[in-house]
């Protein structure tokens, strides 16, 4: 093993231990009408990575949109959720598809929208979320009354 190689795992396992959180991966498989449905090929598979979830804002031209000179750009804000995950330790992330569901232990769901390798000992999948996040309010939310607010 050169030393690359070495200081590669090293750094992965150092990442894994501080940084990762528990997940299960369920294959999916899309039925002819596009709707998910558990694999019967494959198993259920658990493991260990770091979520990652990075501000994105990506520039969308308001007006005509023909590029003449149009420089006014809305400000529109996402996310971009990533998971890391060490392939040497989960040799079963390289099975890994597009359209299987990922959940973490904290009960958030998403599905696997690309996987592609991330140097030589990690995978990364890009991840859209399934379930949304409760919206916080200052108050309960029962108790607001919107009509007061029109």
């Amino acid at each position: 093993m050169s030393m690359f190689d070495r200081l590669d795992r090293l750094t992965s396992h150092a990442v894994d231990r501080t940084f990762a959180i528990r997940f299960e991966v369920q294959p999916g498989k899309a039925t002819p009408n596009g709707r998910y449905g558990p694999d019967p090929d494959r198993q259920a598979w658990d493991g260990k990575g770091v979520l990652e979830e990075i501000p994105i804002y990506p520039a969308v031209e308001m007006g005509s949109r023909n590029r003449t000179g149009n420089d006014l750009e809305t400000l529109v804000a996402g996310v971009a959720i990533e998971m890391s995950v060490d392939r040497i330790r989960y040799s079963r992330a390289d099975e890994a598809k597009q359209g299987d569901r990922l959940k973490t232990d904290d009960l958030r769901k998403f599905e696997i929208a690309r996987v592609r390798r991330d140097g030589l000992s990690r995978v990364v999948f890009n991840l859209v979320e399934l379930t949304a996040r409760p919206i916080s309010c200052a108050r309960p939310c029962s108790k607001i009354d919107f009509r007061k607010s029109l």
